[in-house]
């Protein structure tokens, strides 16, 4: 029995959801991008690898933008490549809202045991390398013992990657994406129940962090003395999605602060990063740190204006019939279009107003639909709009299309209430804020001034 057609579109429109490789759904972005994301990095791990070292490059774009997609493409064509990429999405692993360098070292070391630790024991070398570093890890937390004992005893799941697989004979099980893995030696169950502690309201919780921060240097050593025991030791690569999900000033404090350590690990090493960084970094410049690729917004407007960009929204449409056939639209062309213009390129945005339409379409979506759904999505927007000056910020935007450096304009990006177009080149106000009144009354006002 076929499924309900809009139902089935409901379910291809999910905005949550990054497509795997060879997905029919998915739609090649790149040539609009004006950036091809997977030879870029390709290119920058090879020219690393020709001097000896190992690159370590930022993805940056705006939440929503499309990184994970096209990370996930980026997976797929380095492993056909020959490297071996241990991938995690952040804030499924660790705590979703608060993470420590020492938290980020212990996934990798977690990556590691999940894909190398059935290896240990036909792999004498790497079987010593895991046991040094289980017992470092035992030593410096030896007065929180019990508390990780009982972490261990009283497991909750814990995920890798986005999976969660069940507590298995009282083993703490560790769903990965990329291959449904666990925990697989004593190492990794280590790792995975201090996780438990990170991520409980005890105050266990800060006094674990506090122990494992004190030996930054050691933990990189340890993560090293695991990679040079692996096999094709030179060709592995983390892949890091999801770190520009927690606020900047965490991302700046766990990984910019202490760029020089995470370029002391000996393998390649990708992950995310918020656009509000790059354009008012909380201490940091990523570009300073690390080597940093721009995935802009889509550009379905013209530079510097609302004017539709045509080629560039005929390429969303093509995109938008792969997940809700054509007919399922009364009026398929208008209907897209205005969905297309209020998501200001923003892809999830998009993916959220077509949900929200089949969410209240009966027998096919109607333009009524359509705008039901812009002003739903559009509430999430307006109640990020703090105070005046926010307006006369939003205002000074969408008249000018620059945007000045400070901590307003930060926050304004950071939720995407202002959207940045071409990499850094011109700025304006997300759409879905256009027909909220006291920002319609603001750019008036500002419009009168200039004038």
């Amino acid at each position: 029995m076929q499924p309900d057609p809009l139902l089935k579109a409901l379910s291809d429109v999910d905005p949550n959801m990054p497509l795997e490789p060879g997905d029919p759904r998915f739609e090649d972005f790149d040539a609009i991008r004006g950036i091809e994301l997977r030879g870029r990095i390709s290119k920058l791990l090879k020219a690393a690898e020709i001097g000896g070292k190992y690159a370590k490059i930022v993805v940056a774009g705006h939440r929503g933008s499309g990184k994970s997609t096209e990370l996930n493409r980026v997976y797929e064509d380095l492993k056909d490549k020959g490297y071996v990429v241990l991938w995690a999405s952040v804030n499924l692993n660790l705590d979703p809202k608060d993470i420590s360098f020492s938290d980020v070292m212990r996934l990798l070391v977690l990556l590691i045991d999940d894909r190398f630790g059935p290896e240990i024991e036909s792999n004498p070398g790497l079987k010593q390398a895991f046991e040094t570093v289980q017992a470092w890890f035992r030593e410096v937390t030896i007065k929180l013992e019990d508390d990780i004992q009982d972490a261990r005893t009283n497991s909750v799941d814990i995920a890798i990657g986005g999976k969660v697989e069940a507590v298995v004979e009282g083993e703490i099980g560790a769903g990965l994406v990329k291959g449904k893995a666990k925990a697989r030696t004593e190492l990794g169950k280590l790792q995975a129940a201090i996780n438990i502690l990170r991520r409980s309201n005890s105050s266990k919780r800060t006094e674990i962090k506090e122990t494992l921060e004190r030996y930054s240097n050691e933990l990189v050593s340890n993560v090293n003395s695991l990679l040079r025991a692996i096999p094709q030791a030179s060709r592995t690569i983390f892949i890091l999605d999801n770190v520009d999900k927690y606020d900047a000033k965490i991302v700046n404090d766990v990984f910019l602060e202490n760029a020089d350590l995470f370029r002391d690990l000996d393998s390649h090493l990708v992950f995310t990063v918020q656009s509000s960084l790059l354009f008012n970094p909380e201490n940091h410049v990523p570009d300073q740190a690390f080597e940093t690729l721009r995935l802009p917004m889509l550009p379905i407007f013209k530079p510097m204006s609302r004017t539709p960009n045509p080629p560039v929204v005929q390429h969303l449409q093509d995109a938008i019939e792969k997940r809700v056939p054509k007919v399922l639209f009364a009026d398929f062309d208008s209907a897209t279009e205005k969905a297309v213009h209020f998501s200001g390129g923003c892809w999830r945005d998009l993916l959220r107003i077509l949900h929200g339409a089949l969410l209240d379409a009966n027998v096919v979506i109607e333009m009524k639909d359509i705008e039901s759904a812009i002003g739903r999505v559009a509430q999430t927007y307006t109640g990020l709009i703090r105070d005046e000056d926010d307006l006369k910020l939003l205002a000074e935007v969408h008249t000018t299309k620059h945007l000045m450096s400070n901590e307003r304009s930060l926050y304004l990006l950071h939720h995407l209430c202002v959207l940045v177009y071409n990499g850094t080149n011109w700025y304006d106000v997300h759409p879905l804020l256009g027909n909220y009144d006291p920002v319609k009354k603001a750019v008036n006002e500002a419009k009168t001034v200039k004038s």
